[in-house]
């Protein structure tokens, strides 16, 4: 059984042992140069792990030993899953694993926003020392609307609540007792983007998914709303947001995610000071990438006992 680590996944000398133990292990530490090089990473492979490549139908045909994918994510998306069904590859993925650091890092887009505190660090670093220019608000009272309501969602309503914010929600699968636990109320679409001062986006990237937030939903917002996007780029589309941002009709925006990854050098978002910008790390705790790490190689295990967990659905 050959068993390949395609791409940069966060792995501890524990994990290298459990798999040296799986079966004969190459490990590449770097993110492929292109899809050839992907592609000569994976030949052979019975298994492979992958943390960032996108794995497409044409790369699978090419792969006649692969019999399983792990992503090293909570996303499914980085493979072609109606393409691995027909060749039928197993494809696992780590539901769970970032929830509390998903969650934490929203908050910490929406203070440093709030609180203009990119600008004040920039200002004191350059010996400027005027609080006058720096006026921020207030969370308690305001609203936050939660687009996507699993258990990132969820979390980050109960740090809300403990801000002392009124929580709204919308969610194609509503939780009612978790909703109630934490006091949120669930809306339906519309409301939440007219009623919410700040929207917080937490849903996976699908067909119907993609720019769920466009010119027409900028528009339903409040004037001056916040908008914080930890989920994925594409749920936005990219440039109505900036025209939202420079028009004034949000006040700020905090963005772990983007359209793109990495961005281009001339991405507009780069020229204004009313969004926080980080680079996808939302996940990036040790707590956290530790545990994606116990969970990605004991997806590998189970498959191999042939009992497959966490197995993406097929679309």
């Amino acid at each position: 059984m050959k068993l390949v680590v395609v791409d940069h996944v966060h792995l501890k000398d524990r994990h290298i042992q459990q798999l040296h133990r799986m079966g004969e292990l190459q490990v590449f530490g770097d993110p492929p140069s292109s899809e050839e090089e992907l592609k000569k990473r994976m030949q052979g492979a019975d298994i492979v792990i992958v943390g960032w490549s996108n794995i497409t139908k044409d790369l699978l045909e090419s792969l006649p030993n692969l019999k399983m994918i792990a992503i090293w994510a909570t996303t499914c998306h980085y493979v072609d899953l109606q393409a691995a069904k027909q060749r039928g590859i197993v494809v696992t993925h780590v539901p769970g694993y970032g929830t509390e650091a998903v969650a934490e890092h929203a908050f910490v887009l929406l203070l440093a926003a709030i609180r203009k505190l990119l600008l004040a660090d920039r200002d004191v670093r350059e010996g400027k020392f005027d609080w006058r220019p720096l006026r921020g608000a207030e969370l308690a009272g305001k609203t936050i609307g939660l687009i996507g309501t699993g258990a990132i969602g969820l979390r980050v309503g109960e740090i809300a609540k403990g801000f002392g914010m009124n929580i709204l929600g919308y969610d194609i699968m509503p939780n009612a007792k978790r909703a109630q636990e934490i006091g949120m109320k669930y809306v339906d679409f519309q409301a939440l983007l007219k009623e919410s001062d700040v929207i917080s986006l937490h849903v996976t990237l699908s067909s119907k998914s993609e720019h769920l937030i466009g010119k027409r939903e900028f528009e339903m917002m409040k004037n001056g709303a916040i908008l914080i996007n930890t989920s994925q780029g594409k749920v936005l589309d990219e440039k109505e947001l900036v025209n939202a941002l420079v028009s004034g009709k949000l006040s700020c925006a905090g963005l772990d995610v983007f359209s793109q990854e990495p961005p281009a050098p001339d991405n507009p978002l780069f020229k204004l000071d009313n969004v926080v910008l980080t680079p996808h790390v939302g996940f990036h705790t040790t707590e956290a990438v530790e545990r994606c790490s116990d969970i990605c190689i004991n997806n590998v295990a189970k498959f191999l006992e042939g009992h497959p967990q966490n197995t993406c659905a097929s679309p």
